[in-house]
């Protein structure tokens, strides 16, 4: 994946979310985050919270990165600070938490996939004292989600049926047209052979807010186009620079909209260290981007005409996000609550005794 860096020695980590809170629900990328058919093996963690599996996958890559290897973390959405996976890529391993909400199950269990209980290290019978305090904070929590949930698709409703509808299909046409040029002149002419695509989140909404990981882009990339989407033909414009980058033979790394997954906020192809970024994406940093006017295609006075509605859609969205990210901090309350139960409950030397007993199978001592 390394192959082509311009600016960079091969990073030791990279961060990115594996899943998102979107206008469709939990919207999850775990079938890409490793592939099964290269000859990687998974393991799949179960077990409920505060049972370690967030510790165990943070002390396994850890152990990677001390040997000099790289590591890809994936963020839990629920708690930015832990972990939802990790993979490292020269030992074609990967471990996630397989667990609600990004349910994952192994493919061949023993041949490409196995799982890992942490769940027998709980104290089942001191556990069960707490079984009417469980059940209501467990309820109230999905009180939090259903909340965040409704205020998320109501937002995801403003972009994908309002707001979307200020650029039409021809504009999109045009913008797709203004892009073709740079896809010719950065990735050459079509190869019979086509790259292969990922599909990472790099930004989320999560109980802090929106979170952004700009530093992952800036590690796979030192140059970085910016596409004007206040009209939201961003989005078009990326698929179709991503779609021109596979074509060219060129691995692709394709990072969804936080809100509207199936819209991409960012394309990246880390062996020509070129990104290619929505300009109201929070990803887009990098001052010295080459800026691409595509709301310029859009005739002026019709778009001196919309402004205004587009600011009060975006105002909208705003405030229905925020709303969001007040029920997600909630259930994130409530759920260090039901940590709190569980964590003097469980045998974390046993946990430790089996991350040890992996790291050294790993040969990573």
């Amino acid at each position: 994946m390394w192959k082509g860096l311009k600016h960079y020695e091969r990073p030791t980590h990279f961060t990115i979310f594996s899943g998102g809170n979107t206008c469709r629900g939990f919207y999850s990328l775990y079938d890409s985050f490793v592939s099964l058919s290269d000859g990687n093996f998974l393991w799949v963690l179960k077990g409920g919270l505060g049972c370690g599996k967030s510790s165990f996958m943070r002390m396994l890559g850890s152990a990677a990165e001390k040997a000099g290897l790289t590591v890809e973390y994936a963020f839990c959405l629920g708690d930015p600070s832990s972990l939802d996976g990790v993979y490292i890529p020269e030992l074609k391993t990967a471990y996630t938490d397989g667990t609600a909400p990004h349910i994952a199950d192994a493919n061949m269990p023993g041949v490409d996939s196995a799982y890992i209980n942490l769940g027998t290290y709980y104290d089942y019978e001191a556990i069960s004292d707490y079984k009417s305090e469980l059940t209501e904070l467990y309820s109230a929590c999905n009180v939090c989600y259903k909340k965040a949930y409704s205020m998320i698709a109501a937002a995801g409703t403003l972009q994908n049926g309002w707001l979307n509808g200020f650029s039409s299909d021809s504009e999109k046409d045009a913008a797709i047209k203004r892009v073709s040029g740079i896809a010719l002149r950065e990735f050459g002419k079509r190869h019979r052979e086509k790259g292969q695509t990922k599909y990472r989140f790099l930004s989320a909404l999560t109980c802090n807010g929106m979170c952004s990981l700009p530093e992952t882009a800036e590690v796979l990339c030192n140059r970085f186009y910016g596409f004007e989407n206040r009209l939201r033909m961003g989005g078009t414009a990326l698929l179709s620079i991503a779609e021109a980058a596979c074509e060219a033979r060129h691995d692709v790394i394709v990072c969804p909209n936080p809100l509207t997954p199936e819209v991409a906020e960012a394309v990246l192809v880390p062996s020509l260290s070129l990104g290619f970024l929505s300009s109201d994406s929070s990803l887009a940093r990098d001052p010295d981007s080459r800026h691409i006017r595509l709301d310029a295609l859009v005739e002026s006075d019709r778009l001196k005409k919309t402004r205004p509605e587009l600011r009060g859609g975006e105002k909208m969205t705003e405030a229905l996000l925020n709303e969001s990210y007040g029920a997600l901090a909630e259930a994130k309350r409530i759920n260090d609550q039901i940590e709190s139960i569980f964590k003097p409950n469980v045998d974390f030397d046993g946990v430790n005794a089996l991350v040890q007993a992996h790291i050294k199978s790993l040969g990573l001592v």
